[in-house]
C-alpha cells in the first residue's frame, strides 16, 4: 500500500488517467492525460461485457495516440455496482492500475473547477480523474481465495447478529412493559431457560394461573435440572406484585411468540455461519498462528483476516491502524491546543473487532491484562476504561500484525517488550 502523497503522485506521471462514476445499469468514464486534459469525449459504459470492451477499446485508442502503455483507472468503491467492472479491469490483459477515490473527497472537490454544486455523472467522473491526478487516491483491494470467503462470511455474520440484537431488544422491551419485574431474574433475558419460560408463561397472570408445581416442573425442564424451587419461587413473587400493563396482552403474546421464533431462527443461522468460518479457517495456517495468542478465538481471527485481507500488502502496522480509523487526530489552531481522539475514518467492523480483541485479551491474556492496568493506573495521563481498551486493542493488533508478517506464533516473552515491561513493573509497585 502506498504511504505518502508524494509516492502516489509519482505513479501518475506520464500516464493516462480514467475516472469512472459507477451506476447500476451504466457507468460514465472520462479519459484524461496526467494533466487532467480530456483525451476523448465522456463515454457511457453499459454494465455488461460489450460496454466494458467498448471502454477498453477507447482507452487503448487514447493510449496509442499518446504513446503511453500504462493506464490508471479509478472509481469510488462504494456499494456494489463497481465490483463487476473492478474484477473485469483487474483481470484484463492490459493490466491497468486500479485505484479508488473516497466518495467524500469527490463530493468536496466537485466545486473546485466550476464553483458550482451541480452534480452529474459526467462531472463526477472528471472530478475522480482529477483527484487521481493529484494523488488523492488509494489502491483498490479485491480479496481473493480464502480472504474473499472470509470477508463474505463476516459480512453475513454481521447481518445475522444485527437481526439477533433487534429481536432481543424488542423482546426485552415487551417484557419490560408487561412484566417489568421479570428482567431482574435473569442476567440474560434471552438465554434458553428464559426463552422457554417466556413461551410458556410470559405474563404475571400466566405465572399465577400455572401454580408453583407447574412452574417448578417448567424451570427444571427449561434449565435441564439446573434450576428449580428457587426460580419457581422468584417467578411467583415477581408476578404477585407486578405492575405490568394489562391491556393488549393477546396481541403482545402473539408478538412475543413471533419474536422468539425469529430469534431462534437467526441464532441457528449464526451457528451455521460460524461453522462455515471454522471450515475456512481450518485451511489457513494464519488462523492457527493468530489463535496461539490467548484471547484471540475463531471470530476475532477470522474477522481480522477478512477485513485486512492479504497481510503482504501492508508494509507497516500503522497502515492497518489507519484502515480501522484508529489513528489519532487533533483540532488545534494558534495557541489553542485540543486533545486527541481517534479519527473513525476507516472500516467500522475492523475497529469493532480490535475493540473486542482488547476486551477479551484483558480477560484472558496475562500480558494484555497487566498492560491494561498500567494504562489505567499510571501517574501521567491515566486512561479511562474505553480509552484503555482501545489502547490494548491496538497493541493486540500490532502483535497480530507481527505474527502474520513473520509467520510466528505468540510468544509471551516478546509481547510487551523490555521498556513497556519495566513501565508496568514500576506502575505495579506504586
Amino acid at each position: 500500500m502506498e504511504k505518502t502523497l508524494k509516492e502516489r503522485i509519482r505513479r501518475i506521471t506520464a500516464r493516462i488517467i480514467v475516472g469512472i462514476d459507477t451506476g447500476k445499469d451504466s457507468h460514465w468514464a472520462r479519459i484524461t492525460d496526467y494533466r487532467g486534459i480530456d483525451l476523448a469525449k465522456p463515454a457511457k459504459v453499459n454494465n455488461n461485457e460489450d460496454g466494458f470492451e467498448s471502454l477498453m477499446e477507447k482507452i487503448k485508442k487514447a493510449s496509442t495516440a499518446q504513446n503511453c502503455g500504462q493506464v490508471v483507472i479509478g472509481m469510488e468503491p462504494s456499494g456494489h455496482y463497481w465490483r463487476a467492472l473492478g474484477w473485469y479491469l483487474k483481470l484484463h490483459p492490459i493490466c491497468p492500475v486500479l485505484v479508488g477515490v473516497n466518495p467524500y473527497h469527490t463530493k468536496q472537490a466537485k466545486e473546485l473547477d466550476d464553483n458550482s454544486p451541480t452534480k452529474s455523472d459526467k462531472k463526477d467522473a472528471q472530478v475522480i480523474a482529477h483527484l487521481i491526478r493529484d494523488g488523492r487516491y488509494f489502491d483498490t483491494y479485491l480479496p481473493e481465495g480464502h480472504y474473499a470467503e472470509l470477508r463474505i462470511l463476516n459480512t453475513e455474520r454481521q447481518r445475522v447478529m444485527k437481526q439477533i440484537n433487534r429481536s432481543t431488544n424488542t423482546i426485552i422491551a415487551i417484557m419490560d412493559e408487561y412484566f417489568p419485574e421479570y428482567s431482574k431474574l435473569f442476567d440474560n433475558l434471552v438465554c434458553p431457560t428464559s426463552c422457554a419460560i417466556i413461551r410458556a408463561v410470559p405474563f404475571p397472570g400466566d405465572v399465577l394461573a400455572a401454580g408453583f408445581n407447574t412452574l417448578l416442573k417448567l424451570a427444571r425442564e427449561a434449565s435441564n435440572g439446573k434450576e428449580g424451587q428457587k426460580l419457581a419461587g422468584e417467578l411467583t413473587n415477581a408476578a404477585i406484585g407486578s405492575v405490568g400493563v394489562q391491556e393488549g396482552k393477546t396481541s403482545a403474546r402473539f408478538r412475543l411468540m413471533q419474536l422468539l421464533d425469529e430469534l431462534a431462527f437467526h441464532q441457528k443461522q449464526c451457528d451455521a455461519v460460524e461453522e462455515q468460518l471454522s471450515g475456512v479457517m481450518e485451511n489457513l495456517e494464519l488462523g492457527e498462528i493468530l489463535r496461539s495468542m490467548k484471547g484471540i478465538g475463531l471470530i476475532i481471527s477470522a474477522s481480522f483476516l477478512g477485513e485486512i485481507g492479504d497481510i503482504t500488502r501492508f508494509s507497516n502496522w500503522k497502515q492497518v491502524r489507519k484502515l480501522a480509523g484508529l489513528n489519532l487526530v487533533e483540532n488545534s489552531s494558534g495557541k489553542r491546543k485540543s486533545g486527541t481522539a481517534i479519527s473513525k475514518r476507516g472500516r467500522p467492523h475492523l475497529r469493532y473487532i480490535l475493540y473486542m480483541a482488547g476486551e477479551t485479551c484483558i480477560l484472558h491474556n496475562p500480558e494484555m491484562k497487566s498492560l491494561y492496568y498500567h494504562f489505567r493506573r499510571r501517574s501521567k495521563n491515566p486512561l479511562h476504561y474505553y480509552q484503555a481498551v482501545v489502547a490494548v486493542g491496538l497493541k493486540v493488533m500490532r502483535i497480530m500484525f507481527h505474527m502474520l508478517k513473520n509467520n510466528e506464533k505468540y510468544d509471551p516473552a516478546k509481547a510487551l517488550g523490555k521498556v513497556r515491561t519495566e513501565q508496568i513493573a514500576k506502575t505495579a509497585g506504586l
